[in-house]
């Protein structure tokens, strides 16, 4: 059952985590944060957002660019801590993604990763590295098992992203999810890992996917809209990889010390996805908590309550005189120390045989190319 609600006004800073709205439009706004915990706004100025270019990460720390001087550093939100980072010559192109991967101290190194999501882009600096590394990585078709297709699009656009132990992850195709590793010796390394994508069903035509890490798993969140409406959330569905297979397993619960956090720009332009400790923050366990980035226009919260199957909208954004920014919401987190999952052992689901999904509209257009080519 979906209720609503709307937010109370706070004149104190609020508690992470935060949705931020940006108008965006001149200097001198002040971005608008709205607690989830405390369901309060507030307009306490954040300093770093209005000096500087920020890319926010799923692991809680956000890049930041001086335009003036091209100088980057980390910051984390929570308590102003930096780390510096080489200057970025030239900056960044116009829409960018930045994760993590891993968080800064672990023994494997922290990457910080930006992928241009308009080009096959992407920069990497290494902590205690003395300049940004610029990469390529091209499209190629090729014939494999009769059956042509893609092997390479753009990493992060419009489809899920996420660093778990080191290496990123992301949605390659129906059979396949790519893999991005850092190598001291090799260097940054494109691999693939052949895995069935869940299905989505026929009668849910709109649909969208999250990837995020957590607690040292990697999940993937599916919401359901109502038919072609996208105000309307009709579905969900949680899953965890199984990397001994490897498999999608569908789990109903994400444990009552976790929450997460999904969210993105507009129109499904670039997903994100994290995780977060609940209790430490002052948030119940077992929550998903969905900024609609799909519907542009409201940019409502839909809190969705696991154990109990219900699903709670609130209107952080609904009061007078706030306009539609330029960029949607967007998640301030905490940061959280490294998190090992506990044991090696798979935490129980409930497992069902893989199935396999339609091929994207780009792969049976290349299909039926490749048919055509054969036969004339």
């Amino acid at each position: 059952m979906e209720s609503v609600q709307d937010p109370v006004v706070s004149p104190s800073p609020s508690p992470l985590p935060v949705l931020v709205h940006d108008l965006g439009t001149q200097t001198d706004d002040q971005p608008t944060q709205y607690s989830i915990s405390s369901q309060a706004l507030s307009t306490v100025a954040i300093d770093e957002l209005r000096r500087y270019r920020c890319f926010v990460t799923p692991q809680g720390w956000v890049l930041a660019l001086d335009p003036a001087s091209c100088q980057t550093f980390l910051w984390r939100p929570q308590d102003g801590e930096r780390i510096q980072l080489p200057p970025k010559e030239h900056g960044f192109p116009e829409s960018c993604k930045c994760l993590l991967s891993d968080m800064p101290g672990a023994a494997s190194g922290c990457s910080v990763v930006v992928f241009d999501l308009d080009d096959r882009q992407l920069w990497v600096c290494k902590i205690g590295a003395s300049d940004w590394d610029s990469h390529r990585y091209e499209p190629a078709m090729y014939v494999k098992g009769k059956i042509p297709r893609m092997s390479m699009r753009n990493i992060a656009k419009c489809h899920g992203i996420a660093a778990v132990g080191g290496k990123i992850y992301f949605e390659l195709t129906a059979r396949e999810m790519g893999v991005i590793e850092f190598n001291v010796k090799e260097g940054l390394k494109l691999d693939t890992i052949e895995v069935d994508m869940v299905d989505l069903p026929l009668s849910t035509p709109m649909a969208s996917m999250y990837l995020l890490e957590s607690c040292g798993d990697l999940f993937l969140v599916v919401i359901f809209f109502d038919g072609d409406n996208v105000h309307k959330i009709a579905n969900h569905a949680v899953y965890k990889m199984d990397f001994l297979e490897p498999e999608w397993c569908e789990v109903h619960e994400i444990g009552a010390d976790r929450v997460f956090l999904l969210g993105g720009d507009m129109l499904g332009k670039s997903c994100f996805g994290a995780s977060c400790l609940a209790a430490d923050h002052g948030l119940r366990g077992n929550h998903i908590y969905f900024l609609n980035h799909m519907a542009t226009t409201e940019s409502f919260l839909h809190v969705i309550d696991l154990k109990k199957g219900t699903e709670q909208v609130q209107r952080p954004f609904r009061h007078d005189g706030y306009n539609m920014p330029v960029r949607s919401p967007f998640w301030l987190l905490p940061t959280e120390p490294t998190l090992q999952a506990q044991g090696s052992s798979f935490v129980p689901c409930n497992l069902r045989p893989p199935r396999r999904r339609l091929f994207t509209f780009s792969c049976i257009f290349f299909f039926f190319l490749f048919l055509f080519r054969t036969m004339y």
